[in-house]
């Protein structure tokens, strides 16, 4: 998102993305005409960029970005600050990045487009949006610091940064809070779910999720429905979503649920 619309010229644009990272020195930037259709409006601008088995399309837009797709991304986000989410609903241009190479890994996918999200940053670039995982972050989480590399960011990028989306929601008719992942089982990984009090820190639960996403990466286990995880404080079982959880719905979901403390050994 953009709080004006500056558009580059091929050459310029090029010389952006190969001052993001070593990786994007050969990097290839073609104009192509824009297109109209009814799920994008009319692009100004439509971009070709390619890069080892990568190809990326970028198409810029010198309109808002439709009010339901803010909703479902930004107003839901919970892990940054509400000075962002102001840029966002007041930006006047958007681009739309869209994966079209020979990279079959999701994560790798991914990473591919925030090395492109960061090399728009010059433009302004506020925040960019996952809407396959309900979610969004700050451009400037994505980009290094001074001593970092940009391949170590992105390759230690927390899931629910940006990746997985990472919500609350009330429930009528549930006590308490439910907070569940949006978007995991596009990196091959089910989301998650809890249901908590509403006096609980929800950032425990983020810890929870995270660790849980993490094993599940290293390890190239996969929970299921029955599977049990013991975590510093607690041993949880995972079971499926009952019938009247519709609100969970997943194409892949498991539900922690506490077990009862064991007493002690004599």
């Amino acid at each position: 998102m953009f709080p004006r619309a500056v558009w580059p010229f091929a050459d310029t644009f090029t010389r952006m993305l190969q001052k993001v990272h070593p990786s994007l020195a050969h990097v290839r930037v073609e104009m192509r005409i824009p297109i109209e259709g009814p799920s994008v409006g009319l692009m100004e601008q439509l971009a070709l960029v390619q890069w080892a088995q990568h190809t990326v399309y970028v198409g810029f837009l010198s309109v808002p970005a439709p009010a339901d797709l803010l909703e479902q991304t930004v107003n839901t986000a919970l892990l940054y600050e509400d000075a962002w989410k102001e840029q966002a609903h007041a930006h006047t241009a958007h681009a739309i990045l869209i994966y079209k190479g020979q990279e079959r890994s999701p994560l790798e996918q991914y990473r591919a487009l925030a090395k492109i999200a960061v090399g728009l940053l010059p433009l302004g670039a506020s925040v960019v949006l996952n809407p396959n995982a309900c979610t969004s972050c700050p451009v400037v989480r994505l980009a290094p610091q001074p001593g970092e590399e940009l391949e170590q960011v992105l390759s230690t990028l927390p899931w629910m940064t940006l990746f997985i989306g990472f919500v609350t929601l009330q429930v009528e008719g549930h006590e308490g809070l439910w907070v569940r992942t949006c978007g995991a089982p596009r990196l091959n990984m089910p989301d998650l779910a809890l249901h908590i009090d509403r006096d609980q820190d929800v950032r425990n639960i983020y810890r929870l999720f995270r660790s849980t996403f993490d094993t599940m990466h290293s390890t190239g286990v996969r929970f299921k429905a029955g599977d049990m995880l013991v975590d510093e404080e607690l041993q949880w079982k995972f079971r499926q979503p009952r019938a009247d959880e519709g609100f969970l719905y997943s194409p892949q979901l498991i539900v922690f649920e506490p077990m009862p403390p064991t007493g002690p050994m004599h």
